[in-house]
């Protein structure tokens, strides 16, 4: 009888596991570096379970590091009793609230019970010591924080490393991401790697970073430089091929164009399960081209959302060129007035006046750069902003940088994401941002336009900056009524073709100059892309985990 009964348990519970599919859709790691070296590290789990009794981290080749302070919490906010030393061999009910370590020869790993089937967000806490190394030119870290040979591969991830008593300067820190595709910047004083596709089969997240002598004081000391480290983790990555390829000054234009132009490529592409999966978070449905156009304007206004929308599904073919739609849009709004110059061009001035609080951070960090690049007599002129932003290319880069943030952002403040995937409502609105597009492009073919919507024209074009496709829809416009143009747009057609002209150099002045910048930067470790390969002398990491 017995016998059957444990049958029966073990039938029920392969039913279980069978009706959910296994899933990491999200980890987000957060490492606070303290001056000895030391570091506490969170990290949070968005998973679905569907087999196993446990979820494990491996954390192998440790050397001097130690790990301590172990505490796993769920998405109830229950905490888990920490055992010490991990039983593996036990079943899910006995695994379930508690958490452990498991000790191997040069390593660990970090073990916790499941507790149930399904949907999960667990978050592990706990102290690596010796995590920054002494070398003698600099000190530096080379960890591996998500290994390869999970249990399912991540959809998305971040890593956020701050020091507990200030933060990184490109002065005082070079940066490098290995293992997966995406990037690594400073953001707020923090390093932050973030990957812009799903994992690959052997995906992995190392994070090499090398600090200038005196912002900590390991206790971990190496009687080796830096690069020696650099060149091994270097051995089969993107930096080292492309460090390779510049040395040829021949060829060395044709394969940085080549370089990036697979970059992109492979930034952009994933597996057509990993696309429909995305979509299905993005807009509820699998298929963008199933979208029908949409009158109304995406999220209320907000560009930062609707950029993000784009840029997430790879349709944003200019990726600065919202820079565009917000300058039309401090146009509309006052911040900056017009003038018309005698040889018929438009320059631009800005009124100090005009209160700045209902502008977005971005916002007003562009009208900071433009007026900045409009020298002493503030008045901003054709091509004075290419030239300003050439002068200034972390400026303008680390303001191109933080335009996804901006949008993740808002997105959260207005209750549009919930967890890995959007809202309903963010769904829809995400759904209007691809058919609003399609609904400008064939505005004067749509007979079903509504008479109250010429009061949104100037919204319209400012949205189309956004698109690329303002000069378009102003000339579509003014072809409706040429007089209506004017008096509900504020200006004629000619100024605002001048205007949409002006504010389109501006907003490829800040692409050219964010490409120029990463090209440069990228391998030197000052920002930019991942490289899919490297990462090698890692501590930490292995190979294995997630649910067992």
């Amino acid at each position: 009888m017995k016998r059957l009964l444990t049958a029966l348990l073990a039938s029920f519970a392969s039913l279980a596991a069978s009706a959910w599919n296994p899933e990491i859709r999200d980890i987000d790691i957060k490492v606070t570096l303290q001056e000895n070296g030391t570091a506490r590290i969170v990290e949070t789990w968005d998973v679905t379970v569907a087999s196993g009794t446990e979820w494990y981290l491996v954390r192998d080749n440790l050397d001097d590091i130690r790990i301590s302070g172990l505490s796993v919490s769920d998405e109830t906010g229950r905490q888990y009793y920490n055992e010490g030393e991990w039983d593996v061999d036990r079943s899910i009910e006995a695994k379930a609230g508690r958490c452990g370590i498991v000790t191997k020869r040069n390593g660990c790993e970090i073990c916790w019970g499941v507790g149930s089937y399904g949907y999960h967000v667990f978050t592990v806490d706990y102290t690596m010591s010796n995590l920054v190394k002494s070398l003698n030119d600099y000190d530096m870290l080379l960890v591996q924080f998500i290994s390869p040979g999970l249990s399912a591969r991540p959809q998305h991830c971040r890593i956020t490393i701050r020091r507990n008593d200030g933060g990184f300067t490109d002065e005082d820190s070079a940066y490098w991401g290995f293992g997966f595709n995406g990037t690594i910047n400073i953001i707020d004083g923090a390093i932050v790697a973030e990957s812009d596709e799903p994992f690959g089969r052997d995906g992995y997240a190392n994070i090499l970073a090398r600090f200038n002598k005196g912002l900590f004081a390991p206790a971990s000391v190496r009687d080796e430089d830096f690069e020696s480290v650099r060149n091994e983790a270097f051995k089969g990555s993107a930096y080292r091929e492309f460090e390779r390829e510049q040395r040829s000054e021949r060829i060395g234009r044709i394969i940085m164009v080549l370089f990036f132009g697979v970059f992109i490529l492979i930034s952009i592409l994933g597996t057509k399960a990993a696309i429909r999966k995305r979509n299905r978070n993005l807009f509820g449905c699998e298929k963008i081209k199933d979208i029908i156009y949409d009158h109304g304007i995406p999220f209320n206004g907000n560009l930062f959302e609707s950029r993000y929308i784009l840029e997430k599904c790879g349709l944003n073919a200019k990726p600065n060129a919202i820079a565009g739609a917000i300058i039309l849009k401090m146009v509309k709004e006052g911040y900056i007035n017009l003038i018309n110059e005698a040889d018929g061009k438009v320059s631009m001035s800005f009124n100090d006046s005009r209160e700045q609080t209902s502008l977005r951070g971005p916002e007003r960090e562009l009208y900071a750069m433009m007026k900045d690049a409009s020298g002493s007599d503030s008045i901003l002129q054709d091509r004075e902003f290419s030239r300003w932003s050439k002068r200034h290319p972390k400026r303008v880069t680390a303001w191109a940088e933080s335009l996804t943030s901006e949008g993740s952002n808002c997105l959260r403040e207005d209750g549009y994401a919930a967890s890995s995937r959007l809202s309903d409502e963010g769904q829809a609105h995400a759904r209007r941002v691809i058919g609003f597009e399609q609904y400008l492009k064939d505005y004067t073919l749509i007979k079903e336009r509504a008479s109250q919507e010429v009061a949104l024209w100037q919204d319209y074009i400012i949205f189309a900056a956004l698109y690329g496709i303002a000069d378009k829809v102003a000339k579509e416009l003014k072809d409706i009524n040429p007089q209506i143009f004017e008096q509900v747009v504020g200006v004629d057609y000619p100024t605002m073709n001048r205007v949409v002209y002006l504010s389109n150099n501006m907003a490829n002045s800040i692409t050219n100059t964010v490409v120029r910048a990463q090209t440069a930067t990228s391998v030197g470790g000052h920002g930019g892309f991942t490289s899919i390969g490297g990462g090698g002398g890692f501590s930490g990491g292995g190979f294995g985990g997630g649910s067992r």
